[in-house]
């Protein structure tokens, strides 16, 4: 409680010295438009031309700041800097001010309040401080006037355009800092100094379009400016898309994930109905993922055989109970429907772009090294590999396990049927395989009692999804 009551007391402090802050400026903000606003009938510059120039001007800002994005995490780019300080360097700090002003305001406007005042007052400021870097070097070099590229133009567009820059940035780290409580030296570190590439582009920018004003007039400038508001506007679509690629992306992560996962409740669903399919399929996995390692295959080769363990006994959730639990010997039309749950799995679990591989697996898991298997009569070789494997240690725990039809044969003696079988049912390598993973083992490992199908189908889900998405990177 007290803990609480000292947060509270500590937000309301802040949200009162953010409001402070916005006062102070919006105070200095008029106050500089009130003597700019004075000293507007004396500016020579003010003319039909002018307000012309004016308008245009503020009309580039406007449409520059609506297409502002973010170019980097925290860093936004957006080109409405440059007709504001043209204005300050040819046209009036007042007028120059009033579009800072009015732009900032109409593209915050869907910001809240105190954050659309700041930063309104905010950009006002900046251009006052240009302005007043133009007006005091404009004094001792001569000011930036239009007719003529000069060495005094380049110095005071430099330096007044860094000058709006950082006072940008010094007044909104302070409000970052009132309002949220992040240090002025870790706003510095992490967005002014990530920007001075970016910064350092939009001032050799502002120098161009400035020599192209000073020499042809705003007609130029604004030629100049349409193609890069344009190429602005471009690369924002560009990074919008990206986004909206990025966010269909996790979303159909986030679906494949759902999905894998209902595979794996299907599994503890027959399970249910079947007491021996998850703790087989469990088993299973371990097996096939132990003798991948054994054999020297790379990890997400080690990760789809354990998948595949896990899931290869998914069709059989169709299978009636009266086959899955039958003692006698199965009529030709109960073997034909358990014949289908290879080809049932693998349908379901192609379905998932992440596990192609893992669906074709389970497909040819019960096709025999001699070709007298299912579903296609393959045989040798044109069994994939994984598969071979897969059917041994299946075979194996079959036969170490309680079946209706059935007792449990001893580690030891299922062994010999494995090499009994060897050349016809199975693959003689992943046999012998199978055999160098047992023979180190305990008791419980052989007998694949231990294993527990949650914690197996928990480890390897988020790191094959990972595998399928660096295999579709690189092959782009």
């Amino acid at each position: 409680m007290i803990l609480t009551l000292g947060l509270i007391v500590r937000f309301q402090k802040r949200r009162t010295f953010t409001v402070v802050w916005i006062l102070v400026l919006a105070s200095l903000a008029l106050l500089w438009l009130v003597i700019s606003g004075l000293n507007l009938r004396n500016n020579h510059f003010l003319n039909e031309t002018s307000i012309l120039s004016a308008f245009v001007l503020l009309s580039f800002t406007i449409v520059a700041e609506e297409l502002t994005f973010e170019f980097t995490p925290g860093i936004f780019v957006s080109a409405g800097s440059l007709p504001i300080l043209l204005a300050v360097f040819f046209i009036d700090p007042f007028v120059a001010s009033m579009i800072a002003l009015l732009s900032a305001f109409i593209s915050s406007r869907k910001l809240r309040p105190s954050s659309k005042v700041f930063n309104s007052v905010n950009y006002a400021l900046s251009a006052a401080g240009a302005s007043i870097v133009v007006q005091g070097l404009g004094r001792v070099l001569g000011p930036p006037a239009a007719g003529g590229v000069k060495i005094e133009l380049l110095v005071i567009t430099t330096l007044a355009s860094l000058t709006f820059i950082l006072v940008d940035f010094f007044f909104g780290s302070v409000f970052i800092f009132l309002r949220d409580g992040l240090k002025l030296r870790d706003t510095w570190s992490s967005n002014f100094l990530k920007a001075i590439p970016s910064q350092t582009i939009f001032i050799g920018v502002c120098l161009i379009v400035a020599a192209v004003y000073a020499k042809a007039g705003v007609t130029a400038a604004v030629l100049f400016l349409i193609p890069m508001f344009a190429g602005q506007h471009v690369y924002k679509m560009l990074v919008q898309q990206k986004e909206l690629l990025s966010d269909q992306t996790n979303v159909s992560q986030e679906l494949m994930d759902m999905n894998i996962g209902l595979a794996g409740a299907l599994i503890m669903l027959l399970d249910s109905k079947d007491h021996y399919t998850a703790s087989h399929s469990a088993s299973v996995a371990v097996y096939c993922r132990d003798m991948a390692k054994l054999m020297g295959m790379p990890d997400d080769q080690q990760r789809i055989a354990h998948m595949a363990g896990l899931l290869h006994d998914l069709g059989k959730v169709g299978t009636p109970d009266s086959i899955l639990k039958k003692k006698g010997r199965l009529t030709p039309q109960e073997w034909e429907q358990v014949k289908q749950h290879p080809t049932t799995a693998a349908e379901a679990i192609s379905q998932l772009a992440t596990h192609q591989e893992v669906a074709e697996i389970i497909r040819h898991h019960q096709e025999h090294f001699d070709g007298t298997g299912y579903p296609y009569g393959k045989k040798g070789d044109e069994i994939p590999a994984l598969s071979r494997m897969l059917a041994v240690a299946d075979t194996y725990h079959a036969l170490t396990s309680d079946r209706p039809y059935c007792d449990a044969k001893g580690p030891f003696e299922a062994l010999i049927t494995l090499r009994r079988v060897a050349g016809t049912q199975l693959d003689p390598q992943f046999v012998e395989i199978m055999a160098q993973v047992l023979k180190n083992e305990d008791l419980s490992y052989r007998e694949g009692s231990k294993a527990d199908f949650l914690i197996e189908f928990r480890k390897d889900r988020p790191a094959l999804k990972l595998d399928a998405i660096r295999a579709r990177a690189n092959e782009h």
